[in-house]
């Protein structure tokens, strides 16, 4: 067994969609980065070899893991740009959704790159929120199946445009990807998913300039008594604790854990934790009001496909019907959601579900100073949630149900729960004001010199498409910056 890392140009914690591009785009400039992961691989079931994947509810029986890859492992592949409106101060019916530091021409080289780092496939066809790009995607869309495109030429018969949803699978020629009926939620034991792991942390492994310590946990970030300067991180794995001395530290540890470990390394520069002189860590709390639709075209079962490659956009900003963005009506993939409801419905559901093309709906959450998360000690006493926009939601229920029904589904189920919040962000939200911030535009920690958080704590919103393509993009912004000021 190799000796345990004594010291590295940067150490990142976690190895999610964040830590692992990031380490990557440093890689990639001659750095040496240590990668810290809590969590371990996932493996291939060998007793399941012949099934493509494996549902996310079942390594969570235990209770939440980590993983080298983190939350991608299981994410759905969906990598959206967000949209030029969503960098910018927009009203909504609870609040103003708030103006990043940046534009969206800062980071549209960034996305760029990382859609050809991740693979995507896609199309601006038939989406009018998408932005400008400087560069087509690289690879050209998932083509709809054969049950899902007739679907779709009903949804246009409306005058509605309904685009492509750009993914990041390994399909194609020499490809792992078969298009199988589960990505969604699932860990692809093909290795056809182009996750954190697959796209970003291997290659970057493969350069001989990053190691990864899997099973190991960061206790706490390190600093200079003036609190100014971080000097390495203190890891522990098994029984044994070590210090690790390093130039940069990047946390990128997730919306919950990162806010932990900074308030975990306080000090006497930093007595509530650092980067919350102004008591913003943990807070601004912000993501999607969400939740499913299950239009049914009639009793016949829809069969095994891979139905995610379509999504209505055409909603994403306000119009003359209502003052405010609705949000985006996106496939799903078939998900087992009957696994996860009570035993006595369990069959009720099951048969919605087999018997529909399900589809997400998605609206923006308001963060505000109060939404986020409450310290007691080192653990969080309590969560608040972002202010959901449950009228803009409603609103685009009823709108979505109406086109489905127009295109011929018989029935059309909308649970009555409330909307769900999904794709959590701004726990350490990014900002030109340190009283109301915890990371500059750069996202180092206000008053740091040496310090990053690079996943999706440092987005000040979540617009209404999913926020992962943001975090790898950011993470390549910050790689270059890094580059620079590291010694040659």
């Amino acid at each position: 067994m190799s000796p345990l890392p004594r010291s590295s140009d940067v150490v990142i914690i976690g190895s999610g969609p964040g830590g692992s591009t990031l380490a990557h785009g440093l890689s990639r400039r001659g750095a040496r980065v240590l990668v810290v992961e809590e969590g371990d691989f996932l493996q291939p079931d060998p007793a399941r070899a012949d099934e493509p994947s494996i549902h996310m509810q079942e390594f969570m029986q235990g209770g939440p893991q980590q993983f080298v890859g983190g939350p991608s492992k299981f994410y759905g592949a969906a990598l959206y740009r967000l949209r030029e409106q969503d960098f910018q101060a927009v009203p909504t019916e609870t609040g103003e959704s708030p103006a990043w530091p940046i534009r969206y021409g800062d980071l549209e080289p960034f996305y760029g790159e990382a859609e050809r780092l991740y693979g995507v496939r896609g199309s601006s066809h038939e989406d009018p929120s998408e932005p400008p790009r400087s560069q087509p995607y690289p690879h050209g869309p998932i083509e709809h199946e054969p049950y899902i495109a007739p679907i779709v030429e009903r949804l246009r018969a409306q005058g509605l445009p309904v685009a492509y949803i750009p993914k990041a699978v390994d399909v194609g020629p020499g490809g792992k990807c078969i298009l199988c009926s589960r990505c969604d939620g699932h860990y692809c034991q093909r290795d056809a998913k182009m996750d954190a792991e697959l796209a970003a942390l291997r290659p970057a492994l493969a350069t001989g300039r990053v190691r990864l310590l899997t099973k190991t946990r960061c206790l706490r970030v390190l600093t200079t008594p003036d609190g100014r300067h971080a000097t390495g991180v203190l890891l522990k794995r098994g029984s044994e604790e070590w210090v690790v001395d390093a130039g940069v530290v990047a946390v990128c540890a997730g919306f919950a854990q990162t806010p932990l470990l900074l308030r975990r390394s306080r000090n006497d520069a930093h007595p509530e934790g650092i980067g919350n002189a102004s008591g913003c860590l943990g807070r601004y709390l912000a993501g999607h009001t969400a939740g499913l639709l299950f239009p049914m075209r009639g009793l016949k079962r829809v069969p095994a496909l891979h139905q995610k490659t379509f999504a209505i956009n055409a909603f994403y900003g306000p119009s003359s019907d209502w003052p405010y963005p609705l949000g985006v009506i996106q496939a799903a993939g078939q998900l087992p959601l009957w696994k996860s409801v009570p035993a006595v419905v369990r069959p009720f559901v099951r048969f919605i579900v087999e018997h529909s093309v399900t589809c997400f709906l998605m609206t923006e959450a308001i963060s505000s100073r109060e939404s986020g998360f409450e310290f007691k000690g080192d653990e969080f006493a309590r969560m608040q949630p972002p202010k959901p926009n449950v009228k803009t939601f409603l609103r685009l229920r009823r709108t979505a149900v109406d086109i489905f029904k127009k295109a011929g589904f018989r029935w059309v189920v909308a649970p009555r729960s409330p909307a769900d919040v999904w794709h959590l962000v701004g726990t350490a939200r990014f900002g030109d004001d340190p009283a109301t911030s915890v990371l500059d535009p750069l996202c180092r920690v206000h008053g740091m010199d040496n310090l990053y958080v690079v996943d999706s704590c440092f987005l000040p919103s979540a617009g209404a498409v999913n926020t992962t393509l943001t975090v790898i993009a950011m993470s390549l912004r910050v790689a270059a910056h890094i580059a620079d000021r590291l010694p040659s």
